[in-house]
Order: structure tokens, then C-alpha cells, then sequence
């Protein structure tokens, strides 16, 4: 029987000599198995080969292997599974004992798998360090499976990656700018569509930053309609005094007299820090403010909006800098009425070049945002008797033409996502003339957003296709991520993914 040259390819027949091999096997019940193997040695019959003589292989048992190749598929399944520490507990249970780090070895030796080019691909981030670092998965929603696994998330990783793999008719993704560039960059034939689920999350947005905005007129008009529909109105009037004061607030007053009553006696401020538990540097700040305290802090008068108004004309940048110049003037607030007047005067402007402020959070709660927002996206007929909802709807319409208006634009808006079809596009660009000229400036901000990527959001809400898919193939990465928790590099990370 002639055996093949692995050097050469050369088939010999002359026998050189014979050694024994002992790899394990599979084990056969609860009993382990090492195999004694008998394997030829012969000698190349080609004289210019390099080799003079060669081992004959065996399909069963690869060469220099400890264990046999159906051991070591099982044994790397199961890592890939569990994960190397996990694995390496299970198999000696199983009579296949293997080290962790003999795990991990093989499972990264792995071979990745070799996938046909998509014609309908996922595009999607995920986070290696949230917050820090991210990358970005790729997913065929036609086969339902990961492609490929990208290190980073950038126009310029996915763009290098689609210049491998030219054919892709159509790319789901987010409203992430970066993959919108790279696919018109890389594959400018393809049809990009934005996923339905976040141009419905930006419409939520919208409709609180309104809210946010317009509080005020918020108050007045949901007080109105409570009285008319003679509901309870738990919101008090910002003019007037709460009838009883938080608890919070209560014990910051206790902890800002004990703080007096300490220092009076000669207290060193860090020793009245730790007896009363406040920090010291807030400590530092009730002693330097006199009788003010807790409740020091002033408003923003209508003096010092115009003067906010009128630094922001004159091309100031920093929000923290016209908060310092209004302390010299007499302001006691804090700056976050400041960055909320700086966010909306770059918004109402469009400005592109400077970099919009991070909206502020609000820490008034005089309007229930989630009650609100539920109400204005949800359709009047999908609304229950809860709280009298559809009555309350129709009365905030019918109390402010400016809520009818920004109701009805909502939820032509939302209509569109809802119902895929192809009479949707003609139906959007009639909704983009309407929204561009509506008095709303939080509609008009998401029209023009609608507008700059058109192309994507009209496939959207004519093509059923989805990044709904994507979506779970990241959830999946993280419970294989957390399962490596600590062990893992990326390439391990990856074949997981493609291989698991």
C-alpha cells in the first residue's frame, strides 16, 4: 500500500521503519481511551524531494496530535459553547479531560468559515467597552447569519470591507453617518434602508424635546383639560409653593444648620464634613455662601436671558464662560438654564459647523414626559379608557391648535413606519412639505434630518426589510462576549461568533 510525500506529493511504497503513536479517542461508556497506533515510516521515491523519508497520515489521527480529530471536534464545540474554563469542567466529567488554556489554543486555531457574498446585508454596532470602544457585526438576513465581525466601527473599516465583497443589492443599518458613507463610498449601486425602530426612537426624542421646550404652555393646557374633564391635577403651579416639602429637601436643611452650628463652635470643616456626612467641598461651599445655603441659587431672569442672547450673537462658544460673566452680575443659579438656552439658539439657527451643546437634563419634573409622549405617538383608537386617555387627547387638540398640529404631524409620521407599502413614498415627501413649514421647531428639525437622508428612510417605509435581525445577532455577541469574559482577544471573540 503506497502513502503520498507531504512534501512532495511523490507516492512511496518503501518502508523505512515504524513508530508508535498513543493519541485519545472518544471514551468508549465512562471509561477513557488512548489508542496505540502502529505508523509506517517510509522513504520518498523522489530524489530531489527534501524529505528523504515521511510519516504516513491518517485522516483519523493528524499528524503530532495528542488526541484524535472527532475528540478534538468535541472538545472545541463545547468550548465554543461554554467557554474554556467551563468546557475544561464539563469534559473531565465527560472523560475528555483538556486544560483551559489547551481550549483556548485549539479554539483560536479554528479555521473561519468561508461565506458567499450577501445580497441583503445587516449593518450594526456593538460595543466592546461601552462607551469607549466599539465595532461593528455584519449579518446576512437572507441566510439569518453573522458574516463577519469588524474590530472597529468606522466609514473606513466597513467601506474596506465592502470593497471585498462587491454584489450587495441592499444594506439595513442604523442612522449612523459613518456606515452611510462608507456604503455610498463602497458600494454605490447598493439600496441603503434605515431601520424603522430607530426613525421611530428619533420621533419619541423629538416629541420630548418638545415638551422639554415648551413646559410651560405643557401645564397649562393639560391643567385645562383635567378641569374640564374634572380629573385630578397632581402637577402644582411653578408660581406657587409646594404644599409640603420633599424629604430630600428636609434633611438638606437639617444638614446645612447642623453645618452653621459646627462652625460656629470652631469646627474645622473637614472634621463637620465627616460628623454631619456631607462633602467637604459642599461644606467649603455653605460656609462661603452665608445664610443662602441649599436655597442660594437664583432663577434666570429676563435680564440675564438677554444678556445670554446677545453674548450668543456676538459668537461666544462657551456656555460656562456667559455662566461666570452672570455671576459677576448678580446670578445665583446654576448653568444649566444657560446650556438650555445655548442648545435650542444652535438648533433654531442650524448651525453645522459648531458643535451643539449635550442637551441637559431636566430635574423639574412639572410635566410627565413618558405619560405625554406615549399619548402624542400613540394612535387616538389604540388608546385605553385608562385615566380617560382618548378623552384627554381630544382636549389637548382641541385647547391649542399648536398640539393639533404637532399631534396630527406625529402621527402621519408614525403612520408611514407602521404600514410598509409602496404608496408610502409620495406620502413622505407630501409629509416633508408639511413638517418643513410647521410651526414646531423640534418638527421642522426632524424634517430636515428626514430630508438629508431621504434615499435610506424612503426604502424604509416601502421595503419590508429591517435591521430588526441585526439587532439580535448583537444580542447574541454579548452573551458570547461575556461568556470569554476576561480570557477572550477579539480573534478569539470572532470565531466564536462565526463558528458557534
Amino acid at each position: 500500500m503506497t502513502a503520498v510525500c507531504p512534501h512532495c506529493g511523490t507516492p512511496s511504497a518503501r518502508v523505512h521503519g515504524h513508530s508508535w503513536r498513543h493519541p485519545r479517542d472518544l471514551p468508549w461508556s465512562d471509561i477513557a481511551v488512548q489508542v496505540e497506533l502502529k505508523v509506517r515510516r517510509l522513504r520518498c521515491a523522489n530524489p530531489g524531494c527534501a524529505a528523504r523519508t515521511f510519516s504516513e497520515a491518517c485522516a483519523d489521527f493528524p499528524r503530532h496530535a495528542q488526541r484524535s480529530a472527532r475528540l478534538q471536534e468535541r472538545q472545541v464545540a463545547l468550548g465554543f459553547s461554554v467557554g474554556a474554563e467551563a468546557g475544561s469542567v464539563l469534559l473531565d466529567r465527560f472523560h475528555m479531560s483538556a486544560s483551559p488554556d489547551t481550549l483556548l489554543r485549539t479554539m483560536k486555531r479554528q479555521p473561519l468559515p468561508q461565506h458567499p457574498t450577501p445580497r441583503v446585508l445587516g449593518v450594526d454596532d456593538w460595543a466592546i467597552r461601552k462607551g469607549v470602544r466599539y465595532g461593528t457585526i455584519l449579518v446576512d438576513l437572507e441566510r439569518h447569519q453573522v458574516v463577519d465581525v469588524i474590530k472597529e466601527r468606522s466609514a473606513d473599516a466597513l467601506r474596506d470591507w465592502l470593497s471585498v465583497y462587491p454584489g450587495i443589492e441592499i444594506i439595513t443599518r442604523d442612522r449612523a453617518s459613518d456606515y452611510s458613507r462608507a456604503g455610498t463610498r463602497a458600494a454605490p449601486r447598493a439600496l441603503q434602508l434605515a431601520d424603522r425602530w430607530h426613525l421611530l426612537c428619533n420621533l419619541s426624542g423629538v416629541v420630548q424635546e418638545w415638551l422639554l421646550r415648551e413646559r410651560q404652555h405643557w401645564m397649562t393646557v393639560v391643567a385645562q383639560v383635567k378641569a374640564q374633564l374634572h380629573l385630578p391635577n397632581p402637577e402644582a403651579s411653578p408660581s406657587s409653593p409646594p404644599a409640603t416639602m420633599p424629604i430630600s429637601q428636609k434633611k438638606r436643611r437639617e444638614q446645612y444648620r447642623e453645618v452653621l452650628l459646627l462652625d460656629q463652635q470652631g469646627l474645622p470643616s473637614r472634621q463637620v464634613a465627616r460628623q454631619t456626612g456631607v462633602k467637604y467641598a459642599t461644606v467649603r461651599w455653605w460656609l462661603k455662601g452665608g445664610e443662602g445655603g441649599p436655597d442660594r441659587r437664583g432663577p434666570l431672569t429676563v435680564e440675564h436671558r438677554d444678556y445670554v442672547e446677545k453674548r450668543w450673537h456676538q459668537g461666544g462658544h462657551s456656555a460656562a464662560g456667559v455662566h461666570r460673566e452672570l455671576l459677576s452680575l448678580g446670578y445665583t443659579g446654576s448653568i444649566d438654564p444657560i446650556r438650555w438656552m445655548w442648545y435650542h439658539l444652535d438648533l433654531e439657527q442650524g448651525l453645522q459647523e459648531r458643535s451643539v451643546p449635550a442637551r441637559p437634563r431636566a430635574r423639574r419634573k412639572d410635566v410627565n414626559l413618558t405619560a405625554l409622549t406615549r399619548l402624542l405617538t400613540t394612535p387616538r383608537d389604540d388608546l385605553t379608557d385608562a385615566d380617560r386617555r382618548p378623552a384627554v387627547c381630544a382636549g389637548l387638540c382641541e385647547h391649542s391648535p399648536l398640539v393639533s398640529q404637532g399631534y396630527a404631524l406625529i402621527q402621519q409620521f408614525r403612520q408611514l413606519f407602521v404600514q410598509v407599502k409602496e404608496e408610502n413614498g409620495p406620502h413622505l415627501r407630501a409629509w416633508l412639505e408639511t413638517a418643513g413649514a410647521a410651526t414646531i421647531l423640534e418638527i421642522r428639525q426632524l424634517a430636515a434630518s428626514v430630508q438629508r437622508d431621504l434615499g435610506a428612510i424612503s426604502a424604509a417605509v416601502t421595503l419590508s426589510w429591517s435591521n430588526a435581525q441585526t439587532e439580535g445577532q448583537v444580542t447574541k455577541l454579548k452573551l458570547v462576549k461575556r461568556r470569554h469574559y476576561g480570557r477572550a482577544s477579539f480573534e478569539l471573540l470572532r470565531r466564536s461568533v462565526l463558528l458557534a
